[in-house]
């Protein structure tokens, strides 16, 4: 099973503003939902209410301590949602918010990560945790017109 961090984030680290993005670019998002269609899908509450309604050919997981939610199995620890993801058999995506990146940062759970960095001057109210480049390297770059796309791989 893979399991990957899939985000996108200004060159400030940004990822969030209030009840979404501090962007509008619906090319990366799109890229974004073919990528996880089909696959596992694990992110917060918060990052579920603003995007669940999009991930409705993925197997749903939120870590939360906050009850149910509709299209998706509600766990309360990222440990528990990546044991629940594993007897899928699918690719999984960690998909935020904040503090689900830093949990999956600070273990050796994630093999990958997905990240688009977008173009121009954001502000907002979350963040990408600092992580250490020293145990990854870079598999893939793609630039595109409003972002850029880094595929880093652990090393193991």
């Amino acid at each position: 099973m893979t399991r990957i961090i899939i985000a996108a984030m200004g060159a400030n680290g940004v990822i969030g503003r209030g009840e979404g993005m501090p962007w509008h670019v619906p090319e990366e998002y799109e890229q974004y939902i073919r990528w996880v269609s089909g696959q596992t899908v694990i992110m917060g509450r918060r990052s579920w209410d603003i995007f669940g309604r999009d991930l409705t050919t993925t197997e749903n997981i939120v870590v939360s301590h906050s009850g149910r939610v509709t299209g998706a199995l509600v766990v309360p620890s990222l440990e528990l949602a990546l044991a629940r993801a594993a007897g899928t058999g699918r690719t999984v995506f960690i998909a935020g918010g904040a503090s689900v990146y830093t949990q999956a940062l600070a273990s050796d759970w994630v093999d990958e990560m997905y990240l688009s960095i977008i173009h121009g001057d954001h502000t907002g109210d979350s963040y990408f945790p600092e992580w250490d480049q020293a145990g990854w390297d870079v598999k893939r770059r793609e630039a595109h017109a409003r972002y850029e796309l880094t595929i880093w791989q652990r090393r193991r």
